[in-house]
């Protein structure tokens, strides 16, 4: 039987702009339902679930390809309500297409979270120069490096939007920054970040770049024995 994959966003399914680039790894061999914790919902009722002072914020993408901040507060329970309506249709296991670090969530089978396989992999390596971390925003910097330090890292943190990434200004100044900061390694944290940005920063940088996505899909090739 093909390994039947489910893929939640906290945003809208599908993801045209991360689920291909996984596909590619994972190969043809899977079916993929994916789902997402604004399916559903009108532009007025994803406004009640923007942020609040103090909130910590996730940024994500709508199904018309726009991008929208949410409190993380208002999207636990609603990941979990996808994990368990992706189970309830018979999936395999399933992976969360968001880096960050949310409450363990109740799965019945198999979940990937990105932040706890990032955290893994980068325990087990060892590098020169510091930890660079790509964020989606400037409000994004001071909880990013709150959480990177909290894990025990030193982090750089430098903002670069994956919605944005495609301007040559912008990537030019992330690259700057984290070559100015002497980043020997580069974690693009945020899902949305792409194959073809990793290339080219890392073509500029000279140094290891890891985009999450596609990390989480070779985690998902080797769960299901591919």
């Amino acid at each position: 039987m093909r390994p039947i994959i489910g893929m939640i966003t906290v945003g809208q399914s599908p993801r045209v702009d991360v689920v291909p680039d996984m596909i590619e790894i994972l190969g043809p061999g899977v079916d993929i339902r994916e789902r997402g914790a604004l399916d559903g919902l009108s532009r007025e009722e994803i406004a009640a679930l923007a942020p609040s002072p103090g909130d910590e914020l996730l940024i994500t993408r709508l199904a018309d390809g726009t991008s929208v901040f949410v409190a993380k507060r208002h999207m636990v329970e609603r990941v979990q309500a996808r994990v368990s309506e992706l189970e309830s249709s018979g999936v395999g296991m399933s992976a969360l297409l968001c880096t960050g670090a949310f409450p363990r969530f109740q799965a019945r089978r198999p979940l990937v979270e990105p932040q706890e396989v990032l955290l893994g992999l980068l325990r087990g390596l060892t590098w020169e120069g510091r930890l660079g971390i790509l964020t989606p925003s400037v409000p994004h910097v001071p909880q990013t490096e709150a959480r990177w330090r909290a894990a025990g890292f030193d982090p750089l943190v430098v903002p670069l939007s994956p919605y944005q990434e495609e301007n040559p200004a912008a990537l030019a100044a992330a690259g700057a920054a984290l070559r100015g900061g002497q980043a020997g390694l580069v974690v693009m944290d945020c899902i949305g970040f792409r194959r073809k940005t990793r290339d080219m920063l890392q073509r500029d940088l000279g140094v290891p770049v890891l985009v999450a996505n596609l990390l989480v899909a070779r985690v998902l090739a080797e769960l299901c024995g591919l």
